[in-house]
């Protein structure tokens, strides 16, 4: 796995040796499947209102793809969608909390919802210090691809 793979998994609090030989495995099985290099990764996360800290999916990013592995915590088997990523977007709507695309705290959330050109859609959530990790995805992979 990349070093930078590894620190950002440690930053979100999910560095344990199964999560990241998951994580290994399930990048294997997109770069399979798009015939593409994965050139980043991002994990959703939120907070329920006890404070506990939640995760969704695994989302995957090659050249022209997004690829979603939602369970991607299982040992067993993985459920992934691929979407191709550089058709044009036709649509995406952003929620912003506490986050000015730069600093974080407690409170920060960033959620951004995508539709592309054969109404495929997406969405992607993050919370505290991940918010930066989701800005830097809007900033390279979404805005770019704005038809």
């Amino acid at each position: 796995m990349k070093a930078k793979y590894e620190k950002y998994l440690e930053k979100i609090e999910l560095s344990s040796e199964t999560i990241k030989n998951n994580v290994e495995r399930i990048i294997g099985y997109a770069e399979k499947l798009c015939n593409e290099e994965i050139i980043n990764i991002f994990v959703e996360d939120y907070y329920k209102e006890d404070g506990s800290r939640e995760y969704g999916s695994l989302w995957l990013i090659s050249e022209r793809y997004f690829c979603e592995a939602r369970n991607f915590r299982s040992t067993v088997e993985y459920d992934i969608d691929v979407a191709r990523i550089k058709e044009p977007l036709i649509y995406f709507r952003v929620y912003i909390k506490d986050y000015d695309f730069k600093n974080t705290n407690k409170e920060s959330r960033l959620k951004i919802e995508c539709v592309n050109g054969y109404e495929t859609s997406f969405q992607l959530r993050a919370a505290r210090e991940n918010c930066n990790n989701l800005g830097e995805i809007i900033d390279k992979y979404i805005k770019p691809n704005m038809g």
